[in-house]
């Protein structure tokens, strides 16, 4: 494992190729002798920015922000009547807001890039579509907070950057604020991705500091961790710094394992989706970071940035989900997939991830279910594309102890799942076991699986026995009959449903391989004694 300093050596590695992938020929702005010495830099209106403590803990640089007419931040303003070119503001206007097209009705949506990120990229598009196309958010409003100018290399500067950018951005909430004559700030909603997200908490600590307004909601889309991991809540966003904050991690690993996520629950509210560090399509190629070079770089970047941005494609998502997008609280990944919290009660909450999440959490907070000074963490499983969502069964399948099942014996392989609904709507197929596994007359395996979502509940299930021979393993051997497993039922227990459904095969007959065999529960009534398995 590799310690702090080598940690640090590496992201400073990855950034130097990365700046140099994503040079725009803006002026990068470190630190001199003279910086060093100010302990305070302020910027009129907006504030004073210290580089004491805690600004120093966990940081092997520290920068002051570049003034804000370097940075240069731009308010792109969509609404519905002007979708494709939007109204500009800046942190310090008040008239033009009133030309600008925003609903006093609300809601309002900031959205907020990350590290080498720009405003006018197709995610932050397709995000503000998906929110404006929302059904009932015909009074909606999306600003995207575009900052690329400060979000340029060295890192260590973007960071600083942040802060300032924060600070302006809650400056012209308070100035819409006003100039709307809005009661509070109930309505709105800041999403940030990576560095946004802190953006968002720095925006929402000064609107409390400053104006004595707080925000109505944060979203985190995977925080950044460096720089951030394990520091005090004024650095890094936090549930006090909006009525609701909720977080949704994605590449949650240490640094020197390519992970840029922060892996601490900071919300009132944290999902976990596929334990929240490696996303299903995210493949890491095993790349050796002994030797850097540009290949090397270019498989870093991809494999970092598909677990990073799958945060911000998963809560576009939510907006309009084909499915429930259930997370389930419980105590961690390792119990969820092994199937300890299978049921919405009270012990293990159920709160949809992205967009629909504070409507559940509300009505939670009004039943007396949650404290809000608390974290809740959550957890699920997504598909490898879109659209991502699935939904999620406990499958029990219970091996025949029967004369036939003991007469043919152990065998090896893996069984494939396909759901199918009272409409003849099918599934994906799923395997149990990612590997073949030795199955023994009797054996009862229990697996937490996740499928596409049909719309309706399964009925019927059709089963697969897949089987490969390995020649080092003899029980794989078939010479003179094809492998097969005796299944005496398969208990499917849906999480979202709410439903219990046990399967059998017709006549108790084997799952041959490569054969397809439908079970029904009418096939579990035995000997017409109609007693169900």
């Amino acid at each position: 494992m590799l310690n702090k300093t080598s940690a640090t050596l590496m992201l400073q590695t990855i950034v130097m190729l990365m700046e140099k992938q994503y040079s725009t020929g803006v002026t990068n702005f470190p630190s001199t002798f003279y910086d060093d010495a100010e302990l305070e830099r302020c910027y009129s209106p907006y504030g004073c920015f210290s580089k004491a403590y805690p600004w120093t803990e966990h940081r092997p640089d520290n920068y002051f922000p570049v003034s804000p007419e370097t940075l240069g931040v731009r308010y792109a303003v969509f609404t519905r009547r002007n979708r494709k070119i939007p109204v500009l503001l800046q942190a310090k206007d008040t008239t033009k807001i009133l030309n600008a097209n925003l609903d006093p009705r609300g809601p309002f949506y900031f959205i907020s890039h990350g590290f080498l990120d720009g405003g006018h990229k197709f995610w932050i598009q397709n995000m503000a579509d998906a929110l404006l196309n929302l059904e009932g958010n015909d009074a909606a409003t999306v600003i995207v907070v575009d900052w690329r100018r400060g979000s340029q290399p060295p890192y260590g500067q973007a960071v600083a950057n942040i802060r300032l950018v924060g600070a302006m951005t809650a400056h012209l909430i308070y100035n819409i604020y006003g100039m709307l004559q809005l009661s509070n700030l109930d309505n709105f909603h800041y999403i940030g991705h990576s560095l946004g997200a802190h953006l968002g908490g720095y925006c929402g600590h000064t609107l409390q500091k400053k104006f004595n307004l707080k925000l109505g909601r944060i979203t985190g889309l995977d925080p950044a961790a460096p720089y951030f991991s394990n520091t005090v809540t004024l650095v890094r966003l936090d549930r006090s710094d909006a009525n609701y904050v909720d977080i949704i991690h994605t590449n949650a690993v240490p640094l020197y394992f390519s992970g840029f996520g922060i892996s601490e629950p900071i919300g009132h509210v944290d999902f976990y989706p596929n334990g929240g560090s490696i996303q299903p399509g995210c493949k890491n190629d095993g790349t050796n970071y002994q030797g850097i070079d540009n290949d090397m770089y270019l498989q870093v970047v991809k494999y970092v940035s598909c677990n990073h941005e799958r945060s911000y494609e998963l809560f576009t998502e939510s907006v309009a989900p084909s499915c429930p997008f259930m997370g389930i609280q419980c105590k961690s990944y390792e119990a969820f997939l092994e199937g300890n919290c299978t049921t919405c009660d009270n012990k293990h909450l159920c709160i949809p991830m992205g967009l629909h999440s504070q409507k559940v959490y509300k009505s939670f907070q009004t039943g007396g279910l949650v404290d809000s000074n608390t974290n809740i963490a959550l957890y699920s499983l997504t598909g490898g594309s879109k659209p991502f969502c699935r939904v999620h069964y406990e499958v029990t399948l219970k091996v025949s102890n029967s004369t036939e099942s003991r007469v043919h014996g152990p065998d090896v392989g893996r069984v494939s799942i396909t759901l199918v609904d009272r409409n003849n709507n099918q599934s994906d197929h799923r395997f149990m076991n990612e590997e073949q596994k030795y199955y023994r007359p009797g054996d009862l395996d229990t697996k937490l699986m996740s499928f596409k979502d049909t719309g309706l509940p399964p009925l019927t299930v059709i089963v697969e026995w897949k089987y490969e021979t390995n020649l080092l393993n003899p029980i794989t051997w078939r010479l003179l009959k094809s492998s097969s497993i005796y299944i005496e039922y398969i208990k499917i227990t849906s999480i979202e449903y709410n439903t219990v459904i046990t399967v059998c095969p017709k006549q108790k007959k084997p799952v041959v391989t490569n054969l397809p065999t439908i079970m029904k529960t009418k096939y579990c009534f035995v000997d017409n004694d109609y007693q169900l398995l």
